[in-house]
């Protein structure tokens, strides 16, 4: 998940086409450790998994989306799920989300670990379509509200507000209305 996320912040589109899923496959296996695969080995299982993703690519356009990864991987429950239902979010829960996200441990969330952690709260809005442009946006509208767009502890629990949610996903909504007329 984490590296997908990271090459779909560098393919700005956000998605992964099935030419630099191939390209990933031989930087992953041969140059990490020539000796273990061979190049054969390697084509042929990427060939596999591009059959995989072809056959998850809803609109077939040769692309694997977000929303089409996280069908064909049935990514792991929505960490913050766990969370956000809870009657109140506690100093302790703050600390659960920094630890789950915050992989460089700098207590901020930004970049990646911003996109990782709005992505969830997207994908906690079922109605909300989950898209790589729908989790550019959230961020938009985070960094609208609070002026900024790295979350220190105070800025998540701020996020996660119940108010705060109900607005986002009002504003969410509301773009997806508009997109859909």
């Amino acid at each position: 998940k984490q590296w997908y996320q990271r090459r779909v912040a560098i393919t700005a589109g956000g998605f992964l086409e099935y030419t630099e899923f191939s390209q990933f496959m031989k930087d992953l296996f041969l140059k990490k450790n020539p000796t273990d695969i061979s190049a054969e080995q390697v084509e042929k299982y990427t060939a596999e998994v591009i059959h995989i993703m072809d056959t998850y690519d809803e609109n077939r356009d040769g692309r694997f989306e977000m929303n089409e990864l996280a069908k064909a991987l049935k990514i792991e429950d929505n960490y913050l799920n766990k969370i956000i239902n809870k009657k109140s979010i506690k100093d302790k829960h703050i600390q659960s989300i920094l630890k789950h996200y915050d992989s460089n441990e700098d207590r901020i969330l930004n970049g990646f670990e911003l996109k990782a952690f709005v992505g969830d709260l997207v994908r906690s809005t079922p109605d909300i379509p989950y898209s790589y442009a729908m989790v550019e946006r959230a961020c938009r509208y985070i960094e609208e509200m609070l002026g900024d767009n790295n979350l220190d502890t105070d800025a998540i629990k701020l996020i996660l507000a119940l108010d705060s949610r109900q607005m986002l996903h009002r504003r969410l909504s509301e773009h997806t209305q508009k997109a859909s007329a």
